[in-house]
């Protein structure tokens, strides 16, 4: 079988498992860094739109002045503990993306402030009035799919599906 029809296959069976997981999930981890490179990790509500998925937060939080100083963010979608078989492994999406600052004027702020109205309910309208609040597209370049032990795929910003070739797997830690 040829490697095509195999990149096929796995598209057409993941590609739909990819796209059920991501719309079930609300919100989104984000780890960024500021520009002295201290880490800082949390999460927002985020609506995906054709050319990423976007974000509504307040400058006030640590967050929101990181990706204004360093654009560079990683981003997860994770399964709930609650529902996962193994916590070990639970299911998740993750990208290394870029965030790029959408403004008010411009006609994605409109389709993404409605979209986040339709999704998330009328707080968006009080939100999306004060001027602290910041849309940020986060525009996904590369990611990974982890359905469990074993089971990683890379993930273009696009969608596309392709094996991870690990160059070892998990081994056992001999015993003296």
């Amino acid at each position: 079988m040829s490697s095509a029809v195999k990149q096929e296959r796995l598209q057409n069976r993941l590609g739909p498992e990819i796209q059920e997981f991501r719309d079930s999930r609300k919100t989104l981890q984000l780890a960024t860094v500021d520009c002295e490179g201290k880490p800082n990790v949390s999460y927002a509500p985020f609506v995906l739109l054709d050319d990423g998925y976007y974000i509504l937060i307040s400058e006030i939080a640590r967050h929101a002045r990181n990706l204004l100083q360093n654009p560079d963010v990683s981003l997860m979608l994770v399964e709930d503990e609650d529902t996962s078989k193994q916590l070990f492994a639970r299911k998740r999406l993750t990208f290394d993306a870029t965030a790029i600052l959408v403004e008010r004027s411009e006609d994605k702020w409109q389709q993404a402030v409605s979209e986040m109205k339709g999704r998330f309910g009328e707080i968006i309208d009080g939100l999306s009035s004060l001027e602290d609040f910041k849309m940020f597209r986060l525009k996904p370049i590369q990611g990974l799919f982890v359905k469990g032990f074993g089971q990683a795929f890379q993930v273009s910003g696009d969608d596309l599906v392709d094996f991870v070739h690990l160059e070892e797997g998990h081994k056992k830690r001999e015993t003296a």
